[in-house]
């Protein structure tokens, strides 16, 4: 894998998001809407704690990454740029890994808040670190698989608002499916519970760090991300 190139796409992605009225959006989102509960939890719960803030976040990322996500591809396509990255010397890989960094190192950007949400919990209380640790981990894996979805869904079409809506579908079946898992009984019930993402972000949001979650989210990148290049190189062809 050719770092530099990998890089310079990392950068490219980058420069669009910070040169784009819709990223400062985005960032004013979270930015407020962490600001907002951040506000809730110091006046009114009184608690040295983040996870009301991470839990809220999350919901809203369910609703943001469609539009961070739906132009990865798609504007690729759309411009015609698709033709000359799918010709460069850059293997698929790269260029979706390249994509898929680009975005992620964006959205560590929108975390800035909450490092200062924390810098004041920690000076006005004395806040227990690990659950705390385990929030972030819970927040930053479930978003990046959000990321890698969306990128997949990217990649379907060439129209932004269909990758949005396909992302957003996506999200949601993964979010309701844990619901419908409740009211199912036995091994069916377990395993549609098991697909939820938002079981898996429950035992981070709540201080724990359980391995088998963490497989989950890793496994739901790889497979945003090996799809991704699948559809790319049945489009090279």
């Amino acid at each position: 894998m050719n770092s530099r190139k990998l890089f310079a796409l990392v950068r490219k992605e980058l420069t669009h998001y910070f040169s784009s009225f819709m990223g400062y959006v985005v960032m004013f989102a979270f930015f407020a809407i962490g600001g907002f509960f951040y506000y809730l939890i110091m006046v009114q719960t009184r608690q040295a704690s983040m996870k009301p803030v991470f839990q809220n976040l999350n919901v809203i990322l369910l609703f943001v990454t469609p539009v961070i996500t739906m132009r990865l591809w798609s504007e690729e396509e759309k411009s015609g740029t698709a033709e000359l990255l799918k010709t460069s010397p850059m293997t698929i890989w790269e260029i979706v890994i390249g994509k898929y960094l680009g975005v992620c190192c964006f959205f560590l950007v929108t975390l800035i808040p909450t490092f200062i949400y924390l810098a004041l919990i920690m000076a006005t209380g004395n806040p227990d670190m690990q659950p705390i640790l385990a929030n972030y981990m819970g927040y930053i894996l479930a978003a990046m698989s959000f990321f890698a979805l969306g990128l997949l869904a990217s990649t379907l079409t060439e129209n932004q608002i269909i990758a949005a809506v396909i992302t957003f579908a996506m999200l949601l079946l993964l979010w309701v499916i844990g619901a419908a898992g409740g009211n199912v009984q036995g091994p069916l019930g377990d395993f549609l519970k098991y697909l939820s993402i938002f079981e898996h972000t429950d035992d981070f949001f709540a201080g724990i760090i359980d391995l088998s979650h963490i497989v989950y989210f890793a496994s739901l990148i790889f497979l945003g991300l090996f799809f991704s290049v699948k559809i790319l190189e049945s489009k090279r062809t």
